[in-house]
């Protein structure tokens, strides 16, 4: 090329470095005014997080549709070294040497044929297939015009570079060679024009790009990365401890943008915008205002408009608090941030470990704690917590009225408490509610036939307080774990088994940070060892076809998927059939992150869009390891009219009837 082309080439390469450099530098300035946060410990984890999931795509190719994202990804990798001898060649006439080696070449056309074929899917799944998941907008129009502008170019260049010097580049090259055969006869003056042209056009779609990265949804192309090197490695689910003793701070929870994490923040930068999370969203499913997606969307284009004056407030600190929007009213509404059951099926569905409950929980704290914000439903949740320690306001005298005729110790009546080998906690729902009652009696029987020395707590039970703090309110969590401990600790409390699967993980992974950590089992694990043992044996058939719904803290939070499903295939006569979302995928009943004891809005009851994917499977049974879920089918099951064809079960009750007859 001429000195004035070259230099052409440097004067553009400069200023799209620096549009580049400036527009995430600016982002990075952004995520700063987050609050800060700790995500650099166990370096190898995160490096083996790096390797599996932005290397490896791990996540992204959880889903067919993650195959695209997957050629693109290496694609574009693999085409970023090419460049370089692209444009060593096509300014200097030389080539970098290794660059034309046979293998590159081909490995080279291979992969951008991948990305030209993945985009033009990308874009028929956009524009004219068009899934519920997937926006058709003008900006992800234009990056796949880019994109595709970007593969096309590269091989008119190397077909047309052939043509004007005579030589076909062979197997090599096949798309390049096949440009060349599309061309041949073309004067080598006239496809040394064209070569030039599209060399040109191929610059400025490159440079383009670079310079719109920053400022698109493409910068989760950045973001991600780093998402996946600083995703969350505390036990999954796990929310955040308040310090309330701190008497300096006068707002609990998050009311302003500022008040989220760096971390946080960068979660919307990470976004691809692929919509697993809005499809898997129970709320989004039935029609109510949350999504997911938008959830975290509105996040990050509130930060991006509020920025650049936000930067500017930044010494002053007063001022800024006070030129923020709130978050509440400005950015969400209050229905959204209610709507979430903290199901967590949008962090098990996204790519790129965005996490979406911290988010709705810090903002309900706020409600909560600080602006003293919650319907007539919650607060009479929470009336009845602090005053009879149970969500249902029954007295705690009943707490072990369940209990009649049946031989359960309870701790404070026996001799020698140290005896026991497992304190049951059998939870309020078990406690109280005449259905879940009979769960925890199958439970006691079961325990009893097997020989395993076991208690209850009785009237000294408290609430676990996980739908306390899971809607906002940490005061009173904190209250209630206070007393739990106390008592624990006291009775020298070593290992738990429950039946509630809300208080199983709460006890597990939030307790330690209150001083209590003690081996916590679900009821279906010790089950499973019992039946493993043979001190059970479920000999009596129990016909029935049944499909059995995972409890979303149970299952996702925890990953117990094995033992209700292996307790379940050691009942003869009974057939187990699943449910198109099972394990992992599970949709939520309704019930969690204290959506049991509000009102529902939206189009449809989240129960009852799930009780009609099991009905889908044709069982005449549903079983399920959880009474909220419990509560939760058989009210579906009445909304839609089946409930006396089709029976709602908790596994133990089933293995009860299989071991007694």
């Amino acid at each position: 090329m001429s000195p004035l082309s070259i230099t052409a080439f440097f004067i553009l390469l400069i200023g799209a470095l620096y549009g580049f450099a400036s527009g995430v530098y600016e982002r990075y300035r952004f995520l700063r005014l987050g609050q800060p946060e700790f995500r650099t410990d166990r370096p190898r984890e995160r490096w083996a997080s790096f390797f599996r999931n932005v290397l490896g795509q791990g996540k992204v190719l959880a889903e067919p549709s993650g195959i695209g994202h997957f050629f693109i990804f290496w694609g574009f990798l693999i085409l970023g070294l090419g460049e370089l001898d692209f444009f060593s060649f096509g300014l200097f006439g030389v080539h970098i040497p290794g660059f034309t080696a046979y293998w590159f070449t081909f490995v080279q056309e291979l992969f951008a044929a991948f990305v030209m074929i993945a985009v033009v899917v990308a874009a028929l799944r956009r524009y004219v297939w068009r899934p519920m998941r997937i926006e058709a907008t003008l900006e992800a129009g234009f990056i796949l015009l880019l994109i595709f502008a970007i593969v096309v170019t590269l091989f008119l260049v190397g077909g047309l570079d052939a043509v004007q010097v005579g030589t076909l580049p062979g197997g090599a090259a096949p798309m390049s060679n096949l440009v060349a055969q599309w061309f041949a006869g073309t004067p080598p003056q006239v496809a040394g024009v064209w070569s030039q042209v599209f060399f040109w056009v191929h610059v400025l779609a490159i440079f383009g790009f670079l310079v719109f990265i920053p400022r698109s949804k493409h910068l989760h192309m950045i973001a991600a990365v780093f998402n996946a090197y600083f995703r969350k490695l505390e036990p999954t689910g796990k929310i955040k401890k308040l310090d309330l003793t701190d008497e300096s701070v006068e707002e609990f929870g998050v009311s302003k943008i500022t008040q989220f994490t760096w971390k946080q923040l960068l979660d919307g930068y990470a976004c691809t915008e692929c919509g697993r999370c809005h499809v898997s969203c129970p709320a989004t499913l039935t029609g109510k205002d949350l999504s997911p997606k938008y959830l975290i969307l509105k996040m990050k284009d509130h930060l991006i408009e509020t920025g650049p004056s936000l930067l500017k407030l930044a010494a002053g600190a007063e001022t800024m608090e006070e030129a923020m929007p709130a978050l509440i009213g400005e950015v969400y509404t209050e229905d959204e941030v209610w709507a979430c059951t903290t199901c967590r099926a949008c962090e098990e569905a996204c790519p790129v470990f965005n996490e979406h409950v911290s988010l709705i929980v810090d903002m309900r704290r706020n409600l909560v704690l600080t602006e003293g914000k919650a319907s007539g439903e919650v607060n009479r949740a929470f009336t009845n917590l602090e005053r009879h320690s149970n969500e249902w306001g029954r007295p705690r005298s009943a707490r072990a009225e369940w209990t009649e005729g049946l031989d359960v110790p309870i701790l404070s009546e026996m001799d020698d408490p140290s005896q026991i080998e497992y304190l049951y906690y059998v939870g309020s729902a078990a406690s109280f509610d005449a259905r879940n009652q009979k769960i925890a009696q199958s439970f006691a029987r079961l325990l009893n036939q097997a020989g395993v020395k076991f208690a209850i707590l009785g009237k000294e039970e408290e609430s676990d307080g996980d739908s306390a703090r899971r809607l906002g309110n940490e005061f009173l969590y904190q209250e209630l774990v206070e007393k739990n401990v106390e008592i624990f600790k006291e009775y020298g409390i070593r290992k738990i088994v429950t039946t509630d699967p809300h208080a199983f993980n709460t006890f597990r992974k939030e307790y330690p940070d209150f001083g209590f950590e003690a081996e916590i089992i679900h009821h279906t694990e010790l089950l499973a060892r019992l039946i493993d043992e043979g001190r059970l044996r479920p000999e009596h058939r129990v016909e029935r076809r049944i499909t059995y719904h995972d409890s979303c803290y149970l299952g996702r939070y925890n990953e117990v998927y094995t033992a209700p499903r292996y307790i379940l295939s050691k009942i003869p006569g009974l057939e187990l059939v699943e449910m198109e979302r099972s394990r992992n995928k599970s949709m939520c009943c309704g019930a969690g992150g204290g959506s049991m004891f509000k009102e529902e809005t939206g189009d449809m009851r989240i129960n009852v869009l799930r009780t009609e994917q099991a009905l889908a499977t044709g069982a005449t049974a549903i079983a399920t390891a959880c009474p909220y879920c419990m509560t939760m089918l058989i009210d579906g099951t009445k909304a839609k009219g089946v409930e006396d064809d089709v029976a709602t079960f908790d596994v133990v009750e089933l293995l009860a009837m299989a071991v007694a007859g």
